[in-house]
């Protein structure tokens, strides 16, 4: 077993190695002496890419892991990078999602792309990455708050923790996310209330309707994040009152 494992982990190695060769042939090795080592590692992106196709699942886990290092010059592999979220492998899937990061601004369309993903896990992935890029990925509020109706609870609540992380540029989901105080998933409910926390005095507009509503803890909900919001302004923290 053990000499099929180390069988099985030198072949990224060899993989890697070989493109290396590949490349050197090719005449990537004739470019002037002053060339940056980053240059001279953006020529292996190609063969990456095609890494990020190949039969072996270690194989593309390693190509994903090798175009994170590279980070935004590797953006060529994005599109490539978003395929692997569809993985059958769940390690991979997080591996491409965690290079994707890397990647900023210029990963959000392919990302945003799969939200409509058939695949709620692809979706969910998709949104938890966009979550990590952040404010860089403001291009994707529109379609992450169509998500907070989505089917399946995990994908709504990763579509909410993504908004709190996009502010004050993602107020325009406020409406949305208040209606989710009312979900049946009481996990998600909370999410959205931090959430809400997040997004100042213009949350309290929809809020206090949810003062009246028949659910209790509706209610409390919505009283709390009215509280927390004022508790904030009350600090004067300037970035949840804007």
């Amino acid at each position: 077993m053990l000499a099929h494992y180390k069988k099985t982990a030198l072949k990224p190695l060899g993989l890697l190695l070989g493109i290396g060769v590949l490349l050197a042939s090719a005449g990537y090795g004739q470019e002037p002496q002053d060339a940056t080592p980053s240059l001279r590692m953006a020529k292996a992106v190609p063969g990456l890419i095609e890494a990020l196709r190949d039969e072996n699942p270690s194989v593309r886990d390693a190509a994903a892991m090798a175009l994170r290092e590279m980070g935004p010059e590797a953006k060529a592999a994005i599109p490539a990078l978003a395929q692997l979220l569809r993985d059958p492998d769940g390690y991979l899937r997080v591996t491409a999602a965690h290079t994707l990061e890397k990647m900023g601004a210029d990963a959000v369309l392919s990302l945003v792309k799969l939200l409509q993903d058939s695949d709620h896990r692809v979706r969910e992935l998709a949104e938890e990455t966009l979550r990590t890029i952040g404010q860089e990925a403001k291009a994707a509020i529109p379609a992450l708050t169509e998500r907070l109706r989505d089917e399946d609870p995990a994908v709504r609540n990763a579509a909410a923790m993504a908004l709190r992380e996009m502010k004050p540029e993602s107020k325009a989901a406020i409406p949305a996310l208040a209606q989710l105080l009312r979900d049946e998933d009481g996990y998600l409910r909370v999410t959205a209330a931090h959430t809400l926390d997040r997004m100042g005095s213009e949350a309290a507009a929809s809020l206090v309707p949810l003062l009246r509503d028949p659910d209790p803890r509706v209610r409390e909900l919505a009283a709390h994040c009215l509280r927390q919001i004022q508790s904030e302004i009350g600090l004067g923290d300037p970035k949840n009152d804007r």
